[in-house]
């Protein structure tokens, strides 16, 4: 059973998290879908497994493309979101969706393995990073090909706005960013019906060399590496992403 006290156990499964990112670009994902996709060239009959799926826009574009999918996330409000939405666009061949700690391993294997916008590094145990990394390597099919979408600490530092205020769906979120040695936080604060809420988010500043240790004390090698969704070389200083191909 997870811990109720993580952060991202409440945040996630909350509809305000969604009504904070109702303006997620869903077209961008789709663009990079397409552009992974054929970066990798997966066979026809590959099976994917999307880690951290949220409410299923990626896992439901990979199946657009023809893929056996399966999306997996902790938030059980997410996953009826997703089962809905799945199956309103898919007559048949629908995303398979799960309630699942990406720390605990299905019992199958899958031909790729993607865990999409910064959906890792919440952890304050740093075990669990290696936890998941084990997870994905069991689920890993022989030759089998993974992929870590996530956050450039060096980028997101030079770009953090420590103070902002967003309007989204009727509710009014003010945000503080700030930066503590090894992690990023978010405290969000609103208010609904005269009802005061908030939240935080913390991810861990990854580097890639911290994710190059994190391979290798999981039997897990990094093979490629780009540094946006146009998958663009990286660049420590100007690159916003880490997209790391690791098998």
């Amino acid at each position: 059973m997870h811990n109720t006290n993580e952060w991202f156990t409440s945040w996630f499964d909350s509809p305000y998290y969604h009504s904070l990112y109702a303006h997620r670009d869903h077209r961008e994902a789709e663009n990079f879908i397409s552009r992974i996709l054929s970066t990798l060239q997966p066979a026809k009959d590959a099976t994917i497994l999307d880690v951290g799926c949220g409410r299923g826009r990626h896992a439901m574009e990979f199946q657009r493309h023809g893929y056996n999918v399966t999306g997996i996330d902790l938030s059980p409000e997410n996953i009826r979101y997703a089962k809905q939405q799945a199956a309103e666009k898919f007559e048949q061949n629908s995303p398979r969706f799960l309630v699942k700690d990406m720390r605990k391993p299905l019992d199958e294997q899958f031909s790729y393995i993607f865990n999409l916008f910064t959906s890792f590094g919440y952890f304050k145990d740093p075990k669990d990073n290696i936890r998941t990394l084990q997870a994905f390597r069991t689920q890993l099919a022989p030759n089998g090909v993974g992929v870590i979408d996530y956050l450039n600490p060096k980028w997101a530092i030079d770009n953090l706005k420590e103070n902002e205020q967003i309007e989204q769906e009727g509710i009014l979120f003010d945000i503080q960013r700030s930066v503590d040695k090894k992690w990023i936080f978010k405290d969000i604060r609103f208010k609904v019906n005269n009802q005061d809420y908030a939240f935080r988010e913390q991810v861990e500043l990854l580097e890639l060399s911290d994710f190059i240790s994190l391979f290798a004390k999981t039997d897990l090698q990094l093979v490629d590496f780009f540094g946006d969704y146009e998958l663009n070389s990286f660049n420590v200083k100007h690159s916003n992403r880490q997209i790391l191909i690791y098998q």
